[in-house]
């Protein structure tokens, strides 16, 4: 027998949904998550379309439908809010981008498929976007940080073709930094440019320029627009 959908019933209502009023009997725990989680979601949307410097907890507790008083429950600032809505995207993405890349066999494709779901990603979620490879530059060294540790963390899947580069002159350390960063800004430009939708038209492209310092031009541009394989 189906289900009923996300909040068709009043005991179990959807965890995004807003909670009924007064007395509703429902656990304190999926209150406290209901609330936080719906917190993290205004704060994406505002973010995206007012930018970090102008978004403020007002704003973020009308599109939340829940009191100033609430807000302080979970959150002490709005930068505070805005590191936890940036840790749940990361949790988010993380097991996709990971799934991706054991998908496939060989390095190259590999890479190829991480960067890909990270494209998709992000394409289907424009505020999470904007909230991840756009804002944080601008929002302060705190939240700054915290995303480029996440950068940081996918620094060893591509230090790996360091093995299937030839000759015997080393990298510098902060080759993969690099890469990461930059592609990261050739996806914040897009997103910034309302254009996230778009952002899977990127991968021929990132994926080049990703590979292109461990395989040479030709072999990576082979990788970057050959039809991806079945994970099957």
């Amino acid at each position: 027998m189906a289900s009923d959908p996300p909040g068709a019933s009043p005991e179990q209502p959807d965890e995004l949904a807003r909670l009924p009023r007064g007395r509703h009997g429902l656990p304190a725990e999926f209150v406290a998550r209901n609330q936080r989680e719906r917190l993290i979601v205004a704060l994406a949307h505002v973010v995206a379309e007012h930018g970090y410097n102008d978004t403020t907890i007002t704003r973020i507790v009308e599109g939340a439908g829940v009191t100033s008083r609430t807000f302080y429950k979970y959150f002490q600032t709005v930068e505070e809010c805005y590191l936890a809505a940036l840790d749940s995207a990361i949790d988010r993405l993380t097991p996709l981008v990971v799934d991706a890349y054991e998908s496939q066999e060989g390095w190259s494709l590999r890479v190829r498929a991480a960067i890909a779901a990270v494209l998709d990603f992000f394409a289907t979620e424009p505020e999470v976007a904007r909230l991840c490879a756009v804002e944080p530059f601008v929002a302060g060294p705190g939240i700054a940080r915290r995303y480029e540790l996440a950068i940081d963390s996918l620094v060893p899947y591509l230090r790996l073709g360091r093995e299937l580069r030839s000759g015997s002159e080393a990298f510098p350390e902060t080759t993969e930094r690099g890469l990461l960063g930059s592609m990261n800004s050739l996806v914040a430009r897009r997103v910034s440019a309302g254009e996230a939708e778009r952002l899977p038209e990127l991968l021929p492209d990132l994926v080049q320029f990703a590979l292109t310092p461990y395989l040479g031009a030709a072999e990576a541009r082979k990788v970057a627009t050959e039809l991806p394989r079945s994970s099957s």
